[in-house]
């Protein structure tokens, strides 16, 4: 049944969205964050559901059907993307052999790239930026939402373990916390009552679905997400206060496994789960010092082919006392992960990336104080962005995502609030450079 609903819907969607290149590009990231083929269970579990929008919104551009498409300027966040794609390519051509996923997650990381490089072309107005941010929450936060809601249902008692296409529980965690910041927005900022309602209820529940969890990144991730919304927020006490009751609640409803197993990040370097990772980045940073411009390839620190190689390797950890690799690990992080699969220049590539969103931030107050209240909107999602590209960096310090496609997103979200917001001050400007030319020649 469940599948025959998904079909329907899909014979809705897809005549609807050929119309206009912005709807197949919105439904093209909605259908890969909020992975529509996990909820079926039988023939369309193998449907093309990203690769249908992907190709109705590519066609639709190439066709201009969209009035309000604009030329792709290609600044230095466009630019940094596509070096980054393609230093990728380099890596895993580059890479040991026999990586089972080498090209997998390559390729993967290329369409995710490609759609963030699109963005500036269909994104070119505030409201097109406001359905951006309800598409992302209507995808992500969808998931925790559900897991939200069978938290308060079992009483505590539920653990979220994430799924096949979000990852494992700790993934799943620092997705969830991501989107909360768009949440706030579309409280902030949608005129219906309705939406302001379903955000409130989104934000509380995201973070239960986040302490379902159970994962110590997720909550390192919260904590960050509120500390920075406490720290640029107008009105600190009333975030701070507002940070505490939420935190309360949850853990009020939390069962004392999770009080313990988060107290359990004060002895750290007697955790074997923690001890695992640094055992792991001993072996990911010896990869990146033997290879440094293009590393040993996706997924390299978990080939078990190179676990021999790399097994008493200490690299950048050699102060670090563990016993030696006993099993091929993931990176838990995405630093060393990077580091790893694409080298110290892969990491550089990346850190400037990552970075990018709070440089614009900066530029986009600039100019938003220079317009005046107007633009309040334009520097609450800049803020909003910085606050999501957070809760990555610092749940992403434990987990393997570091090419997860939200991330990229946000980053090519940020490049485009700039754009918006500068064309909407060149505009401003100019009823006055009129003014005073008349004037002048008066």
């Amino acid at each position: 049944m469940r599948d025959l609903m998904i079909m329907m819907m899909m014979i809705i969607i897809i005549p609807m969205c050929v119309r206009n290149a912005f709807a197949a590009y919105l439904l093209w990231g909605w259908s890969g964050l909020i992975a529509v083929h996990t909820f079926a269970y039988s023939y369309m579990m193998t449907f093309p559901f990203v690769v249908t929008f992907a190709v109705i919104s590519l066609v639709l551009i190439l066709l201009r059907r969209d009035p309000d498409i604009q030329p792709n300027e290609f600044g230095a966040v466009n630019l940094t993307l596509i070096w980054f794609g393609l230093h990728a390519v380099l890596c895993a051509t580059m890479a040991y052999p026999d990586l089972p996923r080498n090209w997998e997650i390559t390729l993967d990381l290329q369409k995710t790239l490609l759609y963030a490089l699109l963005m500036p072309m269909l994104v070119t107005s505030r409201l097109r930026i406001h359905a951006m941010v309800l598409m992302l929450a209507l995808s992500a936060g969808y998931h925790g939402v559900l897991e939200g809601l069978k938290f308060i249902a079992s009483g505590g008692g539920h653990i979220s373990q994430g799924n096949t296409k979000l990852g494992d529980r700790n993934h799943f965690a620092v997705l969830v916390t991501m989107c909360l910041p768009f949440m706030l927005y579309l409280l902030w900022y949608s005129r219906s009552r309705l939406v302001q309602l379903v955000a409130v209820a989104g934000l509380l529940i995201n973070t239960l679905a986040t302490i379902a969890t159970h994962s110590r990144g997720g909550l390192l991730s919260l904590i960050t997400v509120a500390a920075y919304f406490v720290l640029v927020s107008k009105r600190k006490l009333l975030g701070l206060a507002t940070m505490v009751v939420v935190g309360a609640i949850g853990i009020v409803m939390a069962p004392e496994s999770w009080t313990n197993r988060m107290e359990s990040i004060q002895t750290a370097n007697t955790d074997d789960s923690f001890m695992g990772r640094v055992i792991a980045w001993k072996r990911a940073s010896a990869i990146a010092l033997e290879h440094p411009i293009v590393g040993g390839g996706i997924r390299s620190v978990q080939s078990g082919a190179l676990l021999e190689k790399y097994r008493f390797e200490q690299g950048l950890l050699g102060w670090v006392e563990t016993p030696p690799a006993t099993r091929a690990l993931a990176a838990h992080s995405i630093y060393f992960e990077v580091m790893s699969d694409m080298g110290f220049l892969g990491l550089f590539i990346f850190l400037v990336l990552m970075a990018s969103p709070f440089v614009m931030a900066r530029r986009v107050k600039k100019i938003c104080d220079q317009i005046g209240p107007s633009a309040a909107w334009s520097k609450d999602l800049a803020y909003c962005i910085c606050a999501g590209m957070l809760g990555f960096l610092s749940g992403g310090a434990s987990i393997s995502a570091a090419y997860f496609e939200f991330t990229y997103i946000l980053i090519a979200l940020a490049a485009v609030n700039l754009r918006v917001i500068s064309q909407a001050q060149a505009t401003a400007q100019k009823p006055v450079a009129v003014a005073n030319n008349t004037a002048v020649a008066a």
